[in-house]
């Protein structure tokens, strides 16, 4: 009886998400192609074997994942709320992707921008191997994969990760991600921010701090980005707020800026989106 339920559920449930859609520059066509892709990922989920590798197509790719639900949480994410989206007159715009998890971000660039060149880092080893499976079943080309993540050290650091790896949970910071333990590659950023970049995205789970101490000490590099679009985790585990002097830098170095964030109570941990921007 339960399961009748959640099928009697899905077309409303789909239509639901797909509201979220209706406000972004989607056409019509694309729109649709929305709501099949929801009401599919909906259905699927439903009685579902976690950490076995499943596939849908989405967009013309066929993207792979360990479940359904974490392949709906990527879509609604990435392609349904647009966060990710900027503007450049260049047919081969240059991306670097920090925090790439299972490639849901490169599929979203390559839709809009097919002859961009991407360099993605992801260290967490269960979201590489899939995004390593995306990019090569895609046959997607003028990529770069690098499993390291990027900090204010070129040293090994810790990563914790979550032992189930269909949630592809993983952070530097043992409060954010999982319960075990491993050692990972590092990079700079600053090495990769030499020549002229069109967009730089940075979603990684708390370590955006360590960047920009990064980028202060290593030269002011981010006079070469364009776009640079970070996830802002604003009093992540009730710490301090100290936005102010995150966004003092990037006031210094000549960017506008807008937020995008949400919240339900007062002190809330927010996942800010931050989208600056040089006119």
């Amino acid at each position: 009886m339960m399961k009748l339920i959640q099928y009697l559920k899905l077309p409303l449930n789909a239509l639901r998400l797909f509201f979220e859609a209706t406000e972004n520059a989607y056409t019509s066509s694309e729109k649709l192609a929305i709501y099949k892709i929801l009401l599919r990922l909906r259905f699927k989920e439903i009685g579902e074997k976690k950490n076995t590798i499943i596939s849908q197509n989405i967009f013309g790719f066929k993207v792979y994942a360990y479940d359904y639900n974490t392949l709906l949480f990527l879509f609604r994410e990435i392609f349904i709320s647009r966060d990710y989206l900027f503007e450049t007159n260049k047919d081969q715009p240059k991306i670097i992707d920090c925090g790439a998890n299972i490639g849901m971000s490169i599929f979203f660039h390559k839709y809009f921008h097919p002859n961009a060149s991407i360099i993605a880092f992801e260290p967490n080893p269960s979201a590489f191997e899939l995004l390593k499976l995306n990019i090569e079943k895609n046959n997607l080309k003028n990529i770069t994969l690098l499993q390291k993540a990027v900090s204010n050290t070129m040293e090994p650091i810790s990563l914790f990760v979550n032992n189930d790896k269909g949630s592809l949970l993983s952070s530097v910071r043992e409060d954010r991600g999982g319960t075990s333990k491993i050692e990972i590659e590092t990079d700079l950023l600053s090495n990769y921010l030499k020549e002229e970049v069109d967009l730089l995205k940075i979603d990684i789970e708390g370590a955006e701090w360590q960047v920009l101490e990064d980028l202060k000490a290593n030269g002011n590099h981010l006079k070469n980005v364009v776009h640079a679009i970070f996830e802002y985790h604003h009093k992540i585990n009730g710490e301090p707020s100290r936005l102010t002097s995150f966004l003092n830098y990037f006031e210094a170095c000549n960017y506008e800026y807008n937020i995008r964030a949400f919240h339900k109570l007062r002190g809330d941990f927010q996942d800010l989106i931050i989208h600056f921007y040089r006119d």
